[in-house]
């Protein structure tokens, strides 16, 4: 923790809220995450987006709005599609450096293992929530048809990338926003989380517009009663010039907090198999390796090879499912992997009670060939 080093000197020791620990175990903790734990961390690129449309259009104004900013772009002649396409842009040149999109992906994957945290809010477009933590975006009215509490989703409040049309960027954006928060169905959402779940702010900065606009939305939404929140930040004085009195700072990296939420649910047993996934990975390629070569055996003149293609056949599946199902954090719930284990045991054994061992007519047929 004394590395000074550009990623590891924002993982500012802090006290862990017994509150979230405990919020997080019943399934009752919600990330509200904005930019700084995506693409516009301090680590993936030395320019924000920010920036780098403020040079375009020439402006030294530091104090002018994102949104105010993106409209100007817009008014340009095509500026709307030409917006877009620089988002798009962006994205995809992050993509295609796997370092840069590891920094801007950290957060979303130390995410992955806790699989209690079933229900994500952001104002970001990426889609990294669903890329690397298995979440399904809901991002307009007709998505809530496909809420379940029982799967990870993610309720992208200002668009997608995957929908361009969706995506809230400019000030006149922002004004139909927030008419349709105080109106429709993602408002109402909006309010029944942030009245009844313990939330945490990850990502914004004081001054941040995003971040401005729903704190003015949850005072004047929900009057005296407006909920307590947590606001995980590096700045240590957003608490004394924040106009939201019912808030907590813990001041550190969303990463780094992330991270040491895992390791006390793993303390307390709540999450298992936490690093499992390099094991099976190795192991995937080892068996697969194994594969190839009995598969060069000549199953004419041995044919009870086929037995061990079909086991190992039935270990490459298993492995797959696991790594690509591994970021819903389905494999870190405990008794997880016993109890499909379980089942799998329960259906061998059903099937050498039938006399069916699945491998008959496949030998039948190499035997009469």
């Amino acid at each position: 923790m004394n590395c000074e080093c550009a990623i590891c000197k924002n993982n500012k020791s802090f006290e862990l809220p017994e509150e979230i620990i405990e919020a997080t175990i019943e399934g009752n903790l919600v990330l509200f995450c904005g930019a700084g734990i995506s693409t516009e961390g301090k680590t993936v690129l030395p320019y924000s987006f920010y920036e780098s449309v403020k040079n375009d259009l020439d402006i030294k104004d530091d104090t002018i709005s994102f949104s105010c900013l993106m409209q100007q772009y817009c008014d340009r002649p095509n500026g709307r599609k030409k917006l877009l396409k620089k988002i798009r842009d962006r994205f995809q040149y992050i993509h295609s450096f796997p370092e840069l999109e590891r920094q801007a992906t950290a957060f979303h994957r130390e995410l992955a293992a806790i699989y209690p945290i079933r229900t994500i809010i952001t104002t970001n477009w990426d889609t990294y929530f669903e890329d690397f933590c298995g979440a399904t975006p809901i991002t307009i009215p007709e998505d809530f048809a496909f809420w379940d509490e029982n799967f990870r989703f993610v309720l992208k409040i200002h668009g997608s990338i995957q929908n361009l049309s969706s995506i809230i960027a400019t000030a006149n954006d922002y004004n139909k926003c927030f008419k349709q928060l105080q109106s429709g169905i993602i408002g109402a959402t909006l309010k029944t989380i942030l009245s009844t779940k313990t939330v945490v702010f990850v990502g914004y900065s004081f001054g941040d517009e995003d971040f401005s606009q729903i704190i003015n939305y949850l005072r004047n939404e929900m009057g005296e009663i407006y909920p307590h929140i947590y606001i995980v930040t590096l700045d240590k004085s957003l608490k004394e010039r924040l106009s939201y009195e019912n808030s907590t700072s813990i001041v550190t990296s969303g990463t780094f907090f992330l991270h040491q939420l895992k390791l006390a649910l793993i303390d307390k047993k709540i999450i298992k198999n936490s690093n499992i996934y390099w094991l099976i990975d190795t192991l995937y390629d080892k068996i697969n390796e194994l594969h190839e070569k009995v598969s060069g055996i000549d199953l004419y003149k041995y044919p009870g090879a086929i037995y061990t293609l079909s086991y190992q056949d039935g270990i490459i599946h298993s492995f797959e499912r696991f790594l690509q199902n591994y970021i819903t954090g389905e494999y870190n719930q405990p008794g997880r992997m016993g109890k499909i284990a379980g089942k799998y045991e329960e259906w061998i054994e059903n099937a050498h009670m039938a006399g069916d061992f699945g491998m008959r007519h496949i030998m039948k047929d190499i035997l009469m060939d």
